[in-house]
């Protein structure tokens, strides 16, 4: 027993270990930094209008009723409102500072300006905004708010970025970038597992009519839907082909042969969410997640296979050409 326990430490510990630590090239975490910022960029904007009524005293939600809901260790705006007002800083001044800070910070992150600076600024001012509108959150503020952190602590700035440019950066392969990379797709397999497996304890998720329900409800529900009611075979195929999608996520994105696949499927899904359902920035924020833990290695792969026989088709012509003219 404990010598077949040896030879399996002995074959697998070193497969285990490249897995996690051989040397690979950061695009793909530059891809995530760049789209995670592009995102954040455009719910910046969307919401500029709307910044006294989300964050401030007499908008939407009043500070006394958001701080029972905030965490009471992290920083709110009030609090750095109350920090700014001893300046002669308006309530109103103070929100736009720290939103104005915020957009520098993502503009830094897209470009990969002082990539950590930039991700790290970005992050703890959107734990700032999340802790203080939290009633407004869902799921796209906690999975932006993983990004961020992600940002901040892996080579995101190794790639496609100005600090690469500037000599700051080296965009050689490193054991961080595989191991970073190990960890989003790791964490990305847990999330569609245990999202598919708890939605595979509902009922509405086992009989199929989850989608029904949702797309009848007036926040989701961008179109007229009633006429599914007429075909419930395809409310079910495609509520069972999202449990099938989210379930299989896990073991299906690993294999070569069914990686290409379950990204497509996996896009196709969030793409229907947002057509459908109007969560836009939710789909955009899990697609660019997916792109860039599996999907970019297969495109990245294909452009250089690509490339090479752009490359060598000089070389394959000319033989062909000089023998049919011999012919």
């Amino acid at each position: 027993m404990s010598a077949s326990s040896s030879s399996w430490r002995s074959a697998v510990g070193p497969k285990l270990a490249a897995f996690v630590s051989e040397p690979s090239a950061p695009q793909p975490l530059g891809v995530l930094r760049i789209g995670v910022a592009a995102l954040l960029l455009i719910q910046a904007w969307s919401l500029s209008q709307s910044l006294p009524e989300l964050l401030g005293n007499r908008g939407w939600v009043p500070w006394s009723v958001s701080e029972a809901l905030a965490s009471p260790s992290v920083p709110r705006v009030d609090a750095v409102v109350a920090a700014l007002a001893p300046l002669g800083i308006s309530q109103t001044a103070g929100i736009q500072a720290l939103a104005f800070v915020y957009v520098v910070a993502l503009v830094g992150l897209l470009l990969g300006l002082h990539t950590r600076l930039s991700a790290v600024v970005a992050w703890v001012i959107h734990t700032v905004l999340l802790n203080s509108i939290s009633f407004f959150s869902y799921g796209v503020e906690t999975f932006a708010h993983i990004s961020l952190f992600y940002c901040a602590v892996m080579p995101v700035g190794a790639a496609f970025s100005l600090d690469v440019r500037a000599g700051r950066r080296s965009s050689a392969p490193s054991a961080l970038a595989t191991l970073s990379l190990r960890l989003l797709q790791v964490h990305l397999c847990v999330i569609y597992l245990a999202t598919g497996l708890e939605k595979l304890l509902g009922p509405v998720w086992r009989d199929g009519t989850a989608l029904w329900e949702v797309l009848m409800q007036p926040q989701y529900g961008q179109f007229d839907f009633a006429w599914l009611a007429v075909v419930p075979w395809m409310v079910k195929l495609s509520t069972w082909g999202t449990l099938v999608v989210e379930v299989g996520y896990a073991v299906c994105v690993w294999p070569r042969r069914t990686r290409g696949l379950w990204v497509a499927l996996t896009v196709g899904m969030h793409l229907g969410i947002a057509v459908m359902m109007g969560l836009w920035l939710f789909s955009g924020m899990m697609t660019v997640l997916t792109f860039a833990a599996f999907g970019w290695p297969l495109v990245a792969e294909a452009m250089v296979t690509r490339v090479r026989a752009m490359a060598l088709l000089p070389f394959h012509s000319g033989p062909a050409r000089q023998a049919s003219q011999g012919e």
